[in-house]
């Protein structure tokens, strides 16, 4: 092996113990001239072979890879890898993620914005983490992201708009997939570009909360009545191309965790939320506190209720999000949804500012905030933006 070889395998050793800062624009424009081209592939080969020292802001714009099913997933290294990637993006052969035309949202009540500011039952699409347009709260939706990357070529909701991009219906479950799908395949026609953009999708907070562990959706038919939406979504020439979005379950038993001290979540709103598998007899009878705050181990001394509800967290975790991940790949694979993502969110956990006051269930404007955050940095543009990196 020549000189040149030993010294290009010694330094991409040396580069991997020098971790990058994480507020970094992870873009593959090493000279930061707002282009990527053929001096940066030139600087970045210059770098590794010990030629040139780039500064940390340099090398962290050239912090790109690895990626992950065609996603960029910045490992706070400049070696080898993202040089590839700066190769492809150079050559034509990868370009970076690229922000819908349009967004479309299917949901339920969480997909409604409902009692976002403590109102009981009043909805607030405007503040709903996927399609929500207000610019005077600190819910950075998915809309809004959108909007501020691509301002002339996204087409974002308003207040005007709404009725065509926000399909949630409070109450839905997986089995009003199917309508609400073919609600946006309908409403399609009154974007400029005649069909969707991007679909988001959070179904399934209603299949499992019920009366009961044994009053939950049977995963046989979750699971059906979700191959069914996603048949109608893949049919269509208007949505088969579409990213669809598809959220996992949230950690629903963390609104527990977090209310259960309020006098009024447990006497005056729980009872009548449908979601007794969950918040009856709310009482906390886990062992100690780290019991209450970790649903997925008993501990001794834990109590009945406090087992019932960790049996409920991990029947989402274990059955209902499986579902939806692995139904989704195979569309994915399939080659009938190629644009299709599922987005695992049930590490982000909800805390008593994330629940909204009045019915102690939906989520608040802080905890649409919350999965807005959760949701994007989740996303292909998320995955590169500097602020998801923190």
């Amino acid at each position: 092996m020549n000189e040149t070889g030993i010294r290009l395998i010694v330094l991409l050793c040396i580069c991997c113990l020098t971790s990058l800062a994480a507020n970094a624009v992870n873009d593959g424009d090493i000279n930061m001239d707002g282009a990527v081209s053929l001096v940066d592939l030139l600087w970045g080969t210059q770098a590794l072979l010990g030629q040139r020292t780039l500064t940390l802001e340099q090398e962290q714009h050239g912090d790109v890879a690895p990626l992950v099913t065609g996603i960029p997933r910045p490992d706070g290294y400049f070696n080898l890898g993202d040089l590839l990637v700066i190769t492809r993006l150079v050559t034509g052969l990868y370009a970076f993620p690229a922000p819908p035309a349009n967004q479309f949202n299917i949901g339920d009540s969480i997909g409604e914005g409902e009692a976002a500011n403590g109102t009981l039952g009043q909805a607030h699409h405007e503040k709903v983490w996927s399609t929500g347009y207000s610019g005077s709260d600190n819910v950075n939706s998915l809309n809004e992201r959108y909007e501020t990357i691509a301002p002339l070529d996204y087409h974002e909701n308003n207040a005007g708009r709404d009725p065509v991009f926000n399909k949630a219906v409070s109450g839905s479950d997986m089995a009003d997939f199917v309508w609400q799908v073919q609600n946006i395949i309908a409403s399609v026609a009154q974007t400029p570009t005649g069909d969707a953009g991007m679909v988001t999708v959070l179904l399934g907070s209603n299949d499992v909360c019920a009366s009961s562990m044994a009053a939950m959706t049977d995963p046989g038919l979750f699971e059906s009545q979700y191959r069914a939406g996603l048949d109608v979504l893949a049919a269509s020439p208007v949505t088969r191309d579409a990213q669809i979005h598809v959220s996992g379950i949230p950690a629903i038993y963390f609104l527990w965790s977090a209310k259960h001290n309020n006098f009024w979540c447990r006497v005056f709103a729980w009872p009548f939320v449908p979601c007794e598998n969950l918040l009856d007899n709310p009482d906390n009878d886990c062992a100690n506190s780290t019991s209450k705050f970790d649903p997925d181990n008993d501990y001794p001394g834990d109590g009945v209720n406090c087992l019932r509800r960790k049996q409920f967290h991990r029947i989402i975790r274990d059955t209902y999000n499986p579902i939806l991940r692995d139904v989704l790949d195979e569309y994915i694979q399939s080659g009938d949804l190629t644009n299709a993502g599922f987005i695992d969110i049930y590490d982000a956990r909800f805390d008593s500012r994330h629940i909204n006051s009045g019915d102690c269930f939906h989520p608040s404007t802080d905890g649409h905030a919350l999965l807005a955050d959760a949701e994007w940095c989740r996303t292909a543009l998320g995955s590169i933006d500097p602020q998801c990196q923190n």
